[in-house]
């Protein structure tokens, strides 16, 4: 029943495959039960190989969810599965099905990787707004992709049929065969190549015209909407999505014509290269009739191979057209680049030698002879797909690939290259969105500072219909990696509650910025990718510490963390007067500085942080009310959100703290009495919570979810623990501050049992909170208890998932959010 399908599946017809399945699977009456669910994942796999990610998805939902029990190469359904749903956008599922992937094989750990990323995307979208992408006007209702530079053009790939009375359709997807097209002038695209070395000509592009590539709007990397078309690329197949009436035609904006005769044959053309003075041409061939073209380890005479072949330009015609010669009927070699000296080749292949899928290969060209080709290594490679290279001038190397961890599907990445050895010498980076999406993108071609170029992407449509894109580049090349600080007592070993500290990149003292911990010692950074940059900390009885730190080799979805150690200040003994004299920093440098007889400073300082994750606030208007005379003095924060005051020791003061959309705050700062402990200078009707060596002021608005660190529970309880209790009664004082706010506490559990059991327990403990706050003074009218139960996990322990005591224990959590603050 299924034997056709399967033939047309093994063969690499896949739009032809899933028109039988589907058919097949309409009728299984004796077939068996293990048959039907290869059938079915079969089906799924070449909805996903022809970009159907729609019908991949409910393909594959439809077998998986009925939990058959998977083995052998049947568990790789699950990766698919996983691939599908980032591309979908569904990034929390994909996890779920990444991680039963890991569980069932060892081989293949990719998957650790790929969870860390969906756990935090935002790693590759911090940078987004560095670039512009431009739809440009060369590109068909058919595939357009992987452009190079010729000339004073480009040379780019081709589906479309170029007015041709035959249309040639290829078994893979029934798309249209392949050919290389050229544009003869960039300047027709508003655009020159950005400084990247023409290719064949000394001439250099005059004043631009004005541009014809169209501006796309803010969602050109997004997961399609419903004002989206859903149709693909130009296929004819009524099984895959928007392609059976071809229902949508794009025609050129902009004149192109066939590159060449002699090199277009009746089949495919693919990526090509150009000798850069355009002497010769290497370029992608599939010559063959049949499966036609295909990178696949499959060992079957009806997949033709994709081959490289060289040409010379000779006469006004490309000529002398040969094989490279390590090309194979038993492998594919494919996608070439070349180094500006034209010495060395990248190129993909399956060969054997290969870490799995497809690889990035190198071969060097001397004296007209290439070298026996040589794998890059597993830096570069995976288990995955690593395709469609391209070497700049400066020897970088781009790549795209699957089997790094990206935002869906293909991604671009990015690796310096020793020119010497001509192999990676760095950390591969996924370059972010932009220029990356959770669609295919590949094919880019770019100068040595990424300042501008052409990237291919399936991102307008999804399916086959890649187009090339024009970008620029107008803010930094990279983005930020996340560092985690902590400051610690180097005694104790216990963390400093808020401790101001500087940093800066190493050798640039105008980027010096501040920052300020929380009260459990730790802050989160986000420091501009690629630097080297030094620390500094000063903190009142303490020696000064200055701590180097690089993230060259950070990662760029997972936080680096440094800790740092104060140690005490050297106490010195003065024999002659028997008593012990502390070595103090600069007055300067601390907020109240100890003098003998116990003097304090006159100068009053302080930070103003926002209340849901103690960033420093600037734009704050500050005002230090002096209760002895009336008089106020006023200033507003800067980007550090420090202030400073001088004061008179004797009288109270009153501090507030103004900004628009936020709370306002207000404080009493009490005068010093005689002899009184410096780090009583604030008197307060509750306990004073060590605040450091400043005064912090915490401002909120409404919309702030605040989560409240250490309010944990025990599994399946709702009463307070004690170490939940002294974090409440910050809240209570956060209340006593902000008398006009109104806020909801929420209260989470973890995901283990049942939901509605879940949901009830973690009212409960909304409303145990309540309680305690009411207990301590704050009005009930002012607080509401809201139960969210196993609703909102924060890591990855969802239902069914192996984690430990600690990792469930982080979902039974509580936050506050900001309501409403009244303005009176």
């Amino acid at each position: 029943m299924f034997q056709k399908a399967n033939t047309q599946f093994e063969t690499l017809g896949y739009a032809k495959a899933i028109e039988l399945y589907e058919s097949a699977l309409k009728k299984t009456k004796g077939a068996t039960d293990d048959e039907i669910v290869k059938a079915k994942i079969n089906l799924a796999l070449s909805y996903k190989l022809v970009k159907d990610y729609a019908n991949a998805e409910r393909a594959f939902r439809d077998v998986l969810s009925a939990n058959p029990i998977l083995k052998g190469d049947d568990i790789k359904a699950y990766r698919h599965f996983a691939q599908v749903l980032s591309s979908n956008g569904k990034y929390p599922e994909a996890n779920i099905y990444w991680q039963k992937f890991n569980e069932l094989q060892e081989q293949d750990k990719r998957g650790v990787e790929f969870i860390k990323l969906n756990s935090n995307r935002e790693a590759l979208e911090r940078n987004a707004g560095s670039y512009k992408i431009e739809y440009v006007g060369i590109n068909s209702s058919s595939a357009d992709f992987s452009p190079v530079y010729y000339k004073k053009g480009l040379v780019f790939v081709s589906g479309r049929s170029a007015n041709s009375a035959i249309r040639r359709v290829f078994n893979w997807d029934a798309s249209s065969f392949l050919d290389l097209f050229y544009l003869d002038d960039l300047k027709a695209l508003g655009t020159d190549n950005g400084g990247a070395s023409a290719i064949g000509s000394s001439s250099q592009s005059a004043a631009k015209t004005p541009s014809t590539s169209k501006k796309l709007g803010n969602d050109y990397y997004t997961p399609p909407t419903a004002n989206d078309t859903k149709t693909v690329g130009r296929k004819g197949n009524e099984y895959i999505t928007g392609s059976k009436d071809l229902d949508y035609e794009e025609n050129p904006t902009i004149p192109t014509e066939k590159f060449s005769k002699s090199i277009n044959s009746k089949y495919h053309e693919g990526p090509c290269a150009f000798f850069h003075d355009g002497s010769k041409i290497v370029f992608t061939r599939n010559s063959q009739s049949g499966g036609g073209g295909i990178f696949g380890k499959k060992n079957n005479a009806a997949i033709n191979r994709l081959k490289l072949y060289i040409a010379e330009y000779e006469d006004n015609d490309w000529r002398k057209i040969k094989e490279i010669p390590f090309n194979s009927n038993d492998y594919s070699c494919g996608h070439p680049t070349l180094t500006i000296d034209d010495k060395i080749m990248y190129f993909v292949s399956d060969m054997p030698g290969g870490y799995g899928g497809t690889d990035i290969w190198m071969t060097r060209y001397n004296n007209g002879q290439w070298t026996k080709p040589q794998n890059l290594g597993g830096t570069v490679n995976t288990r995955g797909n690593e395709m469609f290279p391209f070497i700049d001038e400066r020897g970088n190397l781009y790549f795209s690939s699957d089997g790094h961890p990206g935002l869906g599907d293909l991604d671009i990445f990015f690796i310096p290259m020793n020119t010497a050895t001509a192999m990676p010498s760095g950390k591969v980076r996924n370059i972010g969105a932009p220029l990356n999406s959770n669609k295919d993108d590949f094919g880019i071609i770019t100068d040595s500072e990424r300042q501008t170029g052409f990237i291919s992407s399936n991102r307008k449509r999804g399916g086959t219909d890649d187009d090339i894109y024009k970008f620029t580049r107008l803010g930094t090349l990279y983005g930020c990696r996340e560092l985690v600080v902590n400051i610690y007592d180097n005694e104790t070993k216990k963390p400093f509650d808020r401790i101001r500290f500087e940093y800066e990149i190493k050798g640039n003292t105008s980027s010096r910025e501040s920052a300020i911990t929380s009260n459990l010692g730790t802050i989160k950074l986000c420091l501009e990718a690629d630097n080297d940059f030094n620390f500094l900390v000063k903190q009142n009885g303490y020696q000064p510490e200055t701590v180097n730190f690089s993230n060259k080799e950070a990662s760029d979805y997972e936080s680096s963390k440094l800790d740092i150690y104060l140690k005490k200040e050297i106490i010195v003994v003065d024999k002659n007067k028997k008593n012990k004299v502390v070595e103090t920093q600069k007055e300067a440098d601390v907020l109240v500085s100890r003098r003998n007889g116990n003097a304090v400073s006159t100068i009053f300082r302080g930070i103003v942080t926002a209340g849901k994750d103690s960033t420093p606030i600037a734009g704050v208007l500050i005002k230090f009310t002096n209760q002895c005379t009336g008089v106020t003095q006023e200033m507003t924060t800067g980007a550090d959100g420090s202030y400073e005051f001088k004061r008179e020791l004797n009288c109270d003061y009153i501090l507030e703290s103004f900004k628009e959309n936020f709370g306002k705050s207000t404080e009493l700062v009490a005068k010093v009495e005689e002899k009184r402990s410096i780090i009583n200078i604030f008197r307060k009707k509750t306990p004073v919570i060590n605040t450091g060596s400043l005064f912090d002021t915490k401002l909120y608005k409404v919309g702030d979810v605040v989560k409240l660190d250490n309010i944990y529970y025990d599994s399946e309880s709702y009463k307070i623990r004690k170490d939940a209790a002294r974090e409440l009664e910050k809240l209570v004082l956060t209340m006593q501050k902000n008398p006009n706010m109104i806020i909801e506490i929420r209260s989470h559990t973890d995901t283990r049992g049942n939901a509605l059991d879940n949901l009830s327990l973690s009212q409960r403990r909304a409303n145990e909170v309540v309680d305690f706050l009411a207990q301590k003074g704050v009005a009930k009218n002012r607080m509401r208890g809201v139960g969210k139960g196993e609703s909102e996990p924060v890591n990855g322990c969802g239902d069914g998932m192996q984690c430990t005591e600690a990792e469930h224990q982080r979902n039974r959590r509580t936050e506050f959010k900001i309501l409403s603050i009244e303005r009176k």
